[in-house]
Protein backbone atom coordinates (compact mmCIF):
# COMPACT_ATOMS: atom_id res chain seq x y z
CA UNK A 1 0.00 0.00 0.00
CA UNK A 2 1.24 3.54 -1.11
CA UNK A 3 2.20 5.26 2.26
CA UNK A 4 3.33 8.76 -0.17
CA UNK A 5 0.60 11.68 -0.24
CA UNK A 6 -1.23 12.24 -3.38
CA UNK A 7 -2.91 15.26 -4.91
CA UNK A 8 -6.52 14.95 -5.53
CA UNK A 9 -9.46 17.23 -7.40
CA UNK A 10 -12.31 16.61 -5.59
CA UNK A 11 -15.98 17.41 -6.10
CA UNK A 12 -17.59 19.74 -3.28
CA UNK A 13 -21.11 17.97 -2.65
CA UNK A 14 -22.98 20.89 -4.43
CA UNK A 15 -20.73 20.15 -7.44
CA UNK A 16 -19.99 24.05 -7.20
CA UNK A 17 -16.41 23.86 -5.91
CA UNK A 18 -13.34 21.69 -6.68
CA UNK A 19 -10.81 20.81 -3.32
CA UNK A 20 -7.61 19.93 -3.61
CA UNK A 21 -6.68 17.04 -1.17
CA UNK A 22 -3.21 16.01 0.02
CA UNK A 23 -3.66 12.41 1.23
CA UNK A 24 -2.39 9.16 0.76
CA UNK A 25 -4.45 6.01 -0.11
CA UNK A 26 -4.70 4.57 3.00
CA UNK A 27 -7.06 7.43 4.13
CA UNK A 28 -9.16 7.19 1.24
CA UNK A 29 -9.45 3.41 1.89
CA UNK A 30 -10.81 4.53 5.47
CA UNK A 31 -13.23 7.30 4.53
CA UNK A 32 -14.22 4.44 2.32
CA UNK A 33 -15.90 2.21 4.83
CA UNK A 34 -16.55 4.61 7.50
CA UNK A 35 -19.91 4.71 9.13
CA UNK A 36 -21.92 8.34 10.61
CA UNK A 37 -22.63 8.40 14.48
CA UNK A 38 -26.12 7.12 13.29
CA UNK A 39 -24.89 4.39 11.55
CA UNK A 40 -25.48 5.66 7.25
CA UNK A 41 -23.07 4.98 5.14
CA UNK A 42 -20.89 7.94 4.45
CA UNK A 43 -20.98 9.57 0.69
CA UNK A 44 -18.65 8.71 -1.90
CA UNK A 45 -16.10 11.17 -3.21
CA UNK A 46 -16.54 13.10 -6.37
CA UNK A 47 -13.38 12.97 -8.39
CA UNK A 48 -12.35 15.26 -10.97
CA UNK A 49 -9.38 15.12 -13.29
CA UNK A 50 -6.45 17.66 -13.53
CA UNK A 51 -7.15 18.85 -16.88
CA UNK A 52 -10.85 19.24 -15.79
CA UNK A 53 -9.46 21.32 -12.68
CA UNK A 54 -7.17 23.61 -14.90
CA UNK A 55 -10.22 24.37 -17.17
CA UNK A 56 -12.76 25.61 -14.00
CA UNK A 57 -9.53 27.56 -12.35
CA UNK A 58 -8.96 29.19 -15.58
CA UNK A 59 -12.93 30.17 -15.91
CA UNK A 60 -13.41 30.88 -12.24
CA UNK A 61 -10.14 31.02 -10.00
CA UNK A 62 -12.40 31.37 -6.71
CA UNK A 63 -14.33 27.82 -7.48
CA UNK A 64 -11.28 25.88 -6.36
CA UNK A 65 -10.05 25.59 -2.95
CA UNK A 66 -7.26 24.26 -0.69
CA UNK A 67 -4.76 22.34 -0.61
CA UNK A 68 -5.95 20.71 2.64
CA UNK A 69 -3.84 17.44 4.17
CA UNK A 70 -6.33 14.92 4.67
CA UNK A 71 -4.72 11.65 6.57
CA UNK A 72 -6.78 9.45 8.62
CA UNK A 73 -6.35 6.40 10.84
CA UNK A 74 -8.34 3.57 11.79
CA UNK A 75 -9.94 3.21 15.24
CA UNK A 76 -8.21 0.09 15.71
Amino acid sequence: MSLENRNLYVKSDQGHKIIIMNCNRSSLRYRQRNKNLNGKKTKSLKFVSFQEMVKIYKRNPDRVIGPFTYNHTSKL
